[in-house]
């Protein structure tokens, strides 16, 4: 019934939602409301009226504002009319918990509708132009939809890929023409791009920073696409983020703009939180400002020529760094980010958790990864928190690590055989290694949090498995799963990897088989499916033939040959991993990067709608929050039963 679904989910006496009791009466079917969502994550509700109802969909980055950008489009219950008006604060703990406003509301024109396809022609202030929904049927859970704009949004120039800080002379303090003077802090010049409520931060040299203590920059922003020029600093509360200029702002580039203008925008734009805000600037300031500056034991100043265009990467003449004389000793210490994630489950009032069972964490404040602080401590919290989706994937599986024991700035071992330290309480289990410095090693078999808790005190980072189990007397099995490990190489990247991941998808499906997609964690991605073969070569042939299959269909972008110098502008389809002595990264493991990197299980919506190398980019800040919205999107390969491979790749 119309609005049944809606109703269970909500209790009138509780929130201010409205809860009509009535059926719905047929309405014009011409009005629409988008609802800024700031519920557990920020998304985008997007409700269409139809037949009595709002049509609703939750899109977790917004509406896209170019034709080349898809997104992801859930399709929520329907809501009632009264909902076109509706904003206000949904209490916690009830169902969408949080602030709701309104985007953007007007009417919209219907091209087409029906259960797999809607067109729509919007007319708001905001949302203006023709989108597209389209169903995918990938949604084990839920029912997932990709939305697209289908005609150019007018006036409309994307945010540029990469930009870099634009940089100032040093000198003495211009004394003619028109000058702001701007306060510097001594920290680290970063960009920053806000888009779909997240920011992204990078620094000079273009790479990322993860900075957790700005993780709410992006949501407060909403659904303003912007690019700023920022400064970083460390003081003993955490990280601060000083914003000194704007780039880029909702479509339009104003890095033409005089710095004037830009700064009036940037004012206007008033972005402020209890870690960022914008840099205090002087018009028309002078020696005063030099003089207070280094009374407060800052470094520098900067003067900016008011009609001065920004010139990206480039050190220019119309910017004048300008030395205070401060004192080294009294001035504020600059330095990398090197705040430890606050959303671990690890950390509770204050206190970090240095056992699980039999298992004691050492040292746990020991940094692992000094790009973002993160500790030996965060580490044991991520495996704790990804535990029960990553536990059935291990079970059974003998385990190599591979150990960073003074961070990832320093070297790393693999270890396979710990017949010499591991507890008598760690499974293990003696497996021929052919090639190997002995002819077995007694390999971990993880499979309690007690095991990870063992695995996160020697430091090992990465977790790899091989495709099969061990049974009982510790006998190889048969392989279970196939993999299809996509390796981006040089000139392509992870976004070419999901093209031909969605290609491998089809092909398979009209084998009748069904295949999983995962990040590796790095640069590239993998597919999975669960098999029962006859015969342990049976996994590799099948997986060789697919590929080379591939390659010969499209030999200009991929290729089944593991050769470097062959793999230039190409996809490598690696068949190889396969081979019963390989293995791969397991799921949920983190990886040794610069950054805490994580083999994420994905949704084939998220893989067809991949634009940018960063939409297929997690963390494990990110994974307890993925978790709960999607549960172990890979359980499929746990509660299927094994597919019978064909004879033809």
């Amino acid at each position: 019934m119309p609005l049944e679904e809606y109703r269970r989910k909500r209790d009138a006496a509780r929130t201010p939602e409205p809860v009509p009791e009535g059926e719905p009466a047929a309405g014009r079917d011409d009005r629409f409301v988008i609802q800024e969502h700031h519920a557990r994550r920020l998304h985008w509700d997007v409700r269409l009226e139809r037949d009595g109802v709002l049509a609703s969909w939750a899109v977790p980055k917004g509406l896209p504002a170019e034709p080349g950008t898809v997104r992801l489009a859930v399709r929520t219950e329907d809501h009632p009319i009264e909902y076109l008006e509706f904003s206000g604060e949904i209490p916690a703990g009830e169902y969408g918990g949080g602030r709701m406003t309104i985007w953007d509301t007007g009417t919209y024109e219907t091209e087409k509708w029906n259960s797999r396809e809607v067109i729509v022609r919007m007319s708001g202030q905001r949302a203006r132009g023709r989108f597209v929904f389209i169903r995918t049927d990938r949604g084990e859970r839920r029912e997932e939809w990709l939305l697209r704009r289908s005609d150019p949004a007018p006036e409309y120039e994307p945010l540029p890929a990469d930009t870099r800080p634009m940089l100032a002379t040093p000198g003495p303090l211009p004394r003619d023409g028109a000058w702001t003077l701007q306060v510097g802090f001594g920290g680290r010049r970063v960009v920053v791009r806000v888009e779909g409520g997240r920011a992204r931060i990078t620094d000079e040299e273009g790479d990322e920073l993860a900075v957790p203590q700005l993780r709410e920059l992006g949501p407060s922003l909403g659904a303003t696409e912007v690019l700023l020029d920022g400064e970083l600093t460390e003081r003993a509360g955490g990280c601060e983020l000083w914003i000194g200029d704007l780039l880029h702002l909702d479509g339009r580039d104003v890095r033409g703009l005089p710095f004037a203008r830009r700064r009036e925008l940037l004012e206007r734009l008033a972005p402020a939180g209890a870690r960022w805000r914008v840099a205090p600037a002087f018009p028309g300031g002078g020696a005063e400002v030099v003089r207070a500056a280094a009374a407060q034991g800052l470094p520098h100043v900067v003067a900016k020529r008011d009609d001065s265009t920004y010139e990206v990467g480039r050190r220019s003449p119309d910017w004048v760094e300008v030395a205070t004389g401060a004192e080294e000793a009294s001035a504020p210490t600059p330095s990398t980010p090197t705040s430890t994630p606050t959303s671990t489950p690890q950390r509770a009032g204050g206190a970090t958790r240095r056992s699980v069972g039999r298992a004691r964490l050492t040292n746990p404040d020991k940094v692992l990864y000094p790009l973002t602080g993160t500790t030996k401590a965060d580490v044991l919290a991520h495996y704790l928190a990804v535990a029960e989706v990553m536990l059935p994937h291990l079970r059974d599986r003998p385990v190599t690590m591979v150990r960073w024991p003074d961070g990832v700035e320093r070297g790393s071992f693999f270890e396979k055989d710990v017949s010499r330290h591991a507890p008598d309480w760690i499974r293990t289990a003696r497996v021929g290694t052919p090639g190997g410095r002995s002819e077995t090693a007694d390999f971990p078999v993880l499979s309690d949090e007690e095991g990870l808790a063992w695995a996160a005190n020697l430091a090992a980072l990465e977790l790899h498995v091989p495709q099969w189990r061990v049974g009982p007397r510790d006998g190889r099995n048969l392989p279970d799963l196939v993999v299809f490990d996509l390796d981006p190489g040089e000139g392509t990247t992870v976004v070419d990897c999901a093209r031909v991941a969605v290609r491998i998808r089809d092909r398979l499906a009209d084998d009748g088989l069904t295949c999983y997609p995962r990040t590796s964690g790095g640069k590239g991605m993998q597919l999975y499916l669960a098999v029962s073969v006859s015969r342990a070569e049976q996994t590799s042939e099948f997986a060789k033939a697919v590929a080379e299959a591939m390659a010969r269909e499209t030999p200009s972008s991929v290729t089944a040959v593991m050769a470097k110098a062959r793999r230039r502008g190409k996809v490598f389809v690696d068949w190889s991993q396969n081979n019963p002595y390989k293995t791969t990264i397991a799921s949920y493991s983190l990886r040794g990067r610069a950054r805490p990197t994580v083999a994420t299980p994905l949704t084939w919506a998220e893989v067809e709608g991949c634009r940018r190398p960063d939409d297929l980019v997690f963390t494990a800040d990110d994974l307890p929050a993925r978790i709960a919205e999607h549960g172990d999107l890979m359980v499929g390969l746990l509660d299927q039963e094994g597919q019978h491979l064909p004879r033809r790749g």
